[in-house]
């Protein structure tokens, strides 16, 4: 399995811990640049958009053709599973999240 690290692209559909972060199908919802992603755990159809980076939080650019549905990641319970500088964003009730900076 692949493994990704992330930081958020924020647009508004879910609410999560305060912040807000757009749910989307497939990877033409997010725009170019950006993927959409769901932890391996997560039983909610969409995933979310973001903008993909190496493990310091700098952009990465991926330039694989775009996904039809949600790219599974490893996902993350706690701030702990993450790299130093990033933390675990999940929606509201949900076991797995993703890393995020």
């Amino acid at each position: 399995m692949q493994t990704i690290t992330v930081v958020l692209t924020i647009a508004g559909v879910f609410l999560c811990n305060g912040v807000a972060f757009a749910g989307c199908y497939n990877d033409y919802e997010c725009g170019y640049g950006n993927k959409c992603v769901k932890a391996s755990g997560d039983i909610n159809i969409t995933g979310v958009c973001v903008k993909p980076s190496d493990q310091f939080g700098n952009p990465k650019p991926d330039y694989s053709a775009p996904q039809p549905q949600p790219q599974k990641v490893r996902g993350c319970s706690f701030d702990t599973d993450c790299t130093i500088g990033f933390s675990c964003l999940k929606r509201n009730g949900q076991i797995y999240g993703i890393c995020v900076k």
